[in-house]
């Protein structure tokens, strides 16, 4: 008497370690390993980051909206921030601490700023030179 064939269910699996992770499939039926392979984290961590792109613009109020888009990511979405938040999460004690800022590049920070906001007066003058015009 022979045995008919033995249909199996595989399910995919994941098992993420600190450095390894483990990848495979199982039998669902009764949960055993059928085919499994370790993975350094560093080599997937690489082949996503490979195919995805990061965009980052700046929005005409001030705010900063950036995305993830690309390989296995199915849809970007968008998060936004506006300029003075960003800058006000930054300039908190513990954030120059660990970012260890210096006085003088707070010094650069600030110059770059002030020419910033210059440059809005500028183009906001010349809206206001074009709307007397018309």
């Amino acid at each position: 008497m022979s045995a008919g064939p033995v249909e199996l269910r595989l399910s995919p699996f994941v098992k993420c370690g600190r450095e390894i992770s483990n990848v495979g499939y199982l039998d669902v039926s009764t949960g055993r390993v059928v085919a499994s392979l370790e993975v350094p984290l560093e080599l997937i961590e690489r082949a996503v980051l490979a195919n995805l792109s990061l965009e980052i613009a700046l929005v005409g109020d001030g705010r900063i909206a950036s995305s993830v888009a690309g390989g296995a990511v199915c849809s970007s979405a968008v998060k936004t921030i506006s300029i003075d938040h960003l800058i006000q999460r930054f300039l908190t004690s513990e954030s120059l601490r660990l970012e260890e800022t210096t006085q003088a590049e707070l010094r650069t920070l600030l110059k770059r700023l002030q020419d910033s906001a210059r440059a809005v007066q500028r183009a906001i003058a010349l809206f206001e030179h074009s709307a007397n015009e018309a």
